[in-house]
This record gives C-alpha cells, structure tokens and sequence, in this order.
C-alpha cells in the first residue's frame, strides 16, 4: 500500500510572483522573454531588481542567492507582500522551514486576501506535521479563492491523513476537474474510494491514473490490491503481469502473481456445513392455535 507523505504530494513547487504584473509566477511557462533594450528604464516596482534576480535564482534552484536577493528586494519595499512570500517559497527550498512559515505569515499580515500565501504556510504546517493549523490555512485560501486546484489538493491530503474519505474525495474531484492530468489526485482519490469499499469507483481512477502515466509500475500494483478486495483475482494477475513487463525482477509483484496463480489452480473447497437432519415429527407439526383446538375431555 501506498505511503502517503507530504514529500509526495507537496515537493516544492515554486510559484513564485515576478514583477512587473501582479499575476506573473514562476512556475508557469511563458513565452520567450523580450530581449532588453538600450534604454530600458528600471522597474519602479522592483527597486534594484533584486525581485527578478532571486526569482532567477529560484528557477535555478540556487535558493540561497535567491534568499539573498529577495531580502535585498525587502529591504527596499518593505511592505510589499510578494517578496516576503517569494523569500518564504526559497526559505522551503532550503527546507528551513521556521524562517518560510514567518515570511508566509509575514505576507498574508501585509495581504490578508493573499490566498497563496496560505496555501504555502499550510504546506510548511503539514510539513511540521501540525495538521489542523494546516487544515484552517488551506480553508482561508478556498474562501478567498474558492476554486484554486492547489487549496483542494492540499486539503484533500489533510483529509486523507486523517482518514476522512468522502471529504478527501469532493477535494480531489474538484482538482481532476480543473487538472485532468494530474494523475497524483486520481490515484489519491482512488485510494479513499477503496478505504470507503467503493471498489467500482476506486478502479475507475486507478486505471485513469494509468492511463497519464502508464509506465509507473506502483500504478497498477495499487490497481491490483483494488480488483484483490473487488474479488476479481483474474483483472489482479493482469495487473501482476504489466508490473513485470515494466519491472521483469520486482519481487512483489513475483510473489502475489504466484500466490494468485497457486490459488486459480487449486480452488478452496467449500466449507463442510452440518448435514441436514429430519427434525422429529414433534418438531415439524405446527403448533395448534387457540381456535382449532381439540375440546377437553370432560371429567369423570
């Protein structure tokens, strides 16, 4: 079975904010950027460029120079929240994850609609494994921002951690809504449908999770467990069976294809039950109601 862990749903995925436009992040790609010209004037917004230089810096995943620099763009705007979230986003980079949680909150004090803002601190809280406080963050950012896919995600995990399916399925069908290619919140989806029984449904995102990444072999090993408690032990050994042509020594995979294999050949016979015993006559006749029965002998 699957571990989940934040590392697996929450690896640092920088989104950062670049100037000049309010709505510019870094984890998005764009096209070609302009090349500059003799007389480009500097950006009023960014005093110094040091916000585009540690967004660079970022992008480069050399998170120290970008710590530099956006502290650099703080000192000179000191009350603009993106760098302060950007510096944070470069803080989990570097996994220092107390200096990334102030600047979080350091953003959001400054901008209290920032929806990224905490969504981030919500990640460094899950991180710290502080779940509830995570919880509260991630829904001020859907009330901010209700239909933002990340928020969903990462709630939806919370919600899986603590073993709350329903809940954890609404989320994740609301981020393969709007990203149908994410195959983690297919296969995390699929995961509480199982816990909830819901073999049918479970299958169905299993198999969708396949289908955007069908050479992850842990894909169908997930996908076999569900047609095991589906009792479909045939669909299983497909299953197996595609592990092993993508992963010839996995040993699991070797072992349960074998078991199932073993079990096919040499079926359970059915458990002996008690043979049937004739019940007595006294046993078999009806009861004889009040009405039809026989008159008492009269005394002598």
């Amino acid at each position: 079975m699957k571990t989940y862990r934040i590392g697996t749903v929450a690896g640092l995925a920088i989104a950062l904010i670049a100037y000049p436009g309010d709505n510019l992040w870094a984890a998005k790609k764009h096209g070609p950027a302009p090349q500059a010209q003799g007389n480009t004037r500097a950006n009023p917004k960014d005093p110094g460029g040091h916000s585009a230089a540690g967004v660079e810096f970022a992008k480069k995943k050399e998170y120290d120079k970008a710590v530099e620099e956006f502290g650099k763009a703080i000192q000179a705007e000191p009350t603009d929240p993106k760098n302060y979230f950007n510096r944070a986003t470069a803080y989990r980079g570097l996994n220092k994850l107390t200096e990334a949680y102030n600047d979080y909150s350091k953003a959001i004090e400054l901008s209290p609609q920032m929806a990224p803002a905490f969504i981030g601190r919500g990640e460094v809280l899950l991180q710290q494994k502080q779940q509830d406080n995570a919880l509260a963050d991630f829904d001020k950012a859907l009330q901010i921002a209700p239909g933002d896919a990340g928020a969903h995600r990462f709630r939806g995990f919370v919600y899986i951690s603590k073993s709350e399916w329903q809940k954890a399925i609404d989320d994740y069908s609301v981020v393969v809504q709007k990203v149908p290619a994410d195959g983690d919140s297919w296969e995390r989806r699929a995961f509480a449908h199982r816990n909830l029984k819901q073999y049918k449904e479970a299958i169905a995102d299993y198999t969708k999770a396949i289908s955007i990444d069908p050479k992850d072999a842990d894909g169908y090993r997930r996908r076999a467990q569900a047609y095991i408690l589906a009792g479909d032990s045939v669909k299983a050994a497909e299953d197996f069976k595609a592990i092993l042509k993508i992963k010839p020594d996995d040993v699991d995979a070797q072992s349960r294809l074998k078991a199932l294999e073993t079990r096919s050949a040499n079926p359970t016979p059915p458990v002996a039950t008690t043979p049937y015993m004739r019940a007595s006559p006294s046993a078999t006749k009806p009861a004889t109601s009040p009405a039809t029965a026989p008159p008492a002998a009269s005394p002598r």
